[in-house]
């Protein structure tokens, strides 16, 4: 369960977008900012999603294949009506323990130990990205070339 599939990230990296950076440290620092700024109800609010998700997850038996569910939150927030946790039903959490334990667990290990390897892949690529990031010398080189460096940005 990924929460910042949620919106977190989301509007996290909105709000460190609204500052460029053209370092690492920089873009670390404004994400860093854009955490202290983001509001405290829109996280509890997330937070509220990501149950809700996992309970239709386990409903699920560990498919993703639903809407995310809309709790109405900020209506009931307003009227004081707001759930603190999300309800999972005990048929719901029974059924999904069944399932679990009728699982093989030695396939799990194997598909387990093949997304690790690669996130490791991916984390060593990240890394390498991050030793490329061009500092202010280069930049000044580059542009005493007349050569224009390219941006990349996520949407």
């Amino acid at each position: 369960m990924n929460v910042l599939d949620l919106g977190f990230f989301a509007a996290i990296q909105a709000l460190q977008h609204k500052s460029s950076a053209r370092s690492i440290d920089e873009l670390v620092a404004n994400v860093a900012r854009a955490f202290d700024e983001y509001p405290y109800e829109r996280l509890g609010h997330t937070f509220l999603s990501l149950l809700a998700c996992m309970v239709e997850t386990l409903i699920r038996f560990g498919d993703n294949t639903y809407k995310v569910p809309h709790h109405s939150k900020v209506k009931n927030e307003r009227v004081g009506n707001l759930r603190q946790n999300a309800r999972c039903p005990r048929d719901v959490f029974l059924a999904a323990k069944a399932y679990l334990n009728a699982t093989d667990a030695a396939a799990m290990e194997r598909d387990f130990e093949a997304e690790r390897r690669e996130d490791e892949e991916m984390n060593d690529l990240s890394r390498r990205l991050q030793s490329m990031a061009m500092d202010e010398e280069l930049l000044d080189a580059l542009k005493r070339m007349n050569i224009v460096p390219i941006s990349v940005e996520m949407e």
